[in-house]
């Protein structure tokens, strides 16, 4: 259930290194899809420390009360599971409406190994079936505003990376590291973008590519984790 968490640490890794670009690379290639046009700056930091109302460090009680609370139509579709592998304890609801994405979202909240406390949480806005062009720019639009609401912040150096391709038809719109470990992640599955490429360090204008991605399911995640390099999961050793 909280393998968004390993993909999120492996993102790091490969983000990290990636937002030092070499100079003495002949091009790049970022995505401008989902990102925003205009945004508010803020004077501080941003403090990756939840989600709403859930901060990390809350006991599944407490995060059950706050969803008794926030989300009083979806106990019914509450469930409670342990992961056998990770030891982590993940406490799932579906709510039919939650913005900024279009429809239904999923919400899971991800307690630690050994601290029983929350160290994560995961939203997902899913299309199932065939994604419409209008629900991928449904889709689109609110990672847009997700994003619009992280870049007017200060973040410290090489810890933030944007539009960038992890696999065909996965676009990372926004991942960024706070001073203190912890992640959060905007990403685009299934959706089709716009790759453009230009010279690395030059002014020339960039060369834009429309890629498609293959008809089927389109999803917006959103996550959220309280350490990055140091995750409350079991490791097993080999």
């Amino acid at each position: 259930m909280n393998k968004p968490i390993l993909n999120l640490l492996l993102a790091s890794t490969l983000l990290t290194a990636s937002c030092q670009i070499n100079a003495q690379e002949p091009s790049i290639a970022l995505s401008m899809t989902g990102q925003p046009h205009s945004y508010s700056l803020h004077a501080g930091a941003y403090t990756v420390s939840g989600y709403g109302n859930a901060h990390f460090g809350m006991s599944v009680d407490e995060v059950k009360g706050l969803i008794d609370k926030d989300y009083p139509h979806t106990l019914g579709s509450l469930k409670d599971e342990l992961d056998p592998v990770q030891k982590t304890r993940v406490l799932t609801l579906v709510a039919p409406e939650l913005v900024p994405g279009p429809g239904p979202a999923t919400i899971s909240y991800v307690f630690g190994a050994a601290s029983k406390k929350l160290i994560a949480v995961n939203v997902y806005w899913l299309v199932t079936g065939v994604a419409t062009d209008a629900q991928q720019t449904q889709l689109t639009e609110a990672a847009r505003v997700l994003a619009a609401g992280l870049v007017g912040y200060r973040w410290p150096i090489f810890t933030v990376a944007r539009g960038h391709v992890l696999a065909p038809g996965v676009l990372l719109v926004f991942w960024g590291k706070d001073a203190a470990g912890g992640g959060i992640e905007v990403r685009l599955n299934g959706v089709t973008y716009t790759l453009e490429a230009r010279q690395a360090g030059a002014a020339s204008a960039a060369t834009p590519a429309s890629l498609v991605s293959p008809r089927g399911p389109a999803q917006l995640r959103l996550s959220m984790v309280a350490n990055v390099d140091k995750p409350d999961i079991e490791v097993l050793s080999h």
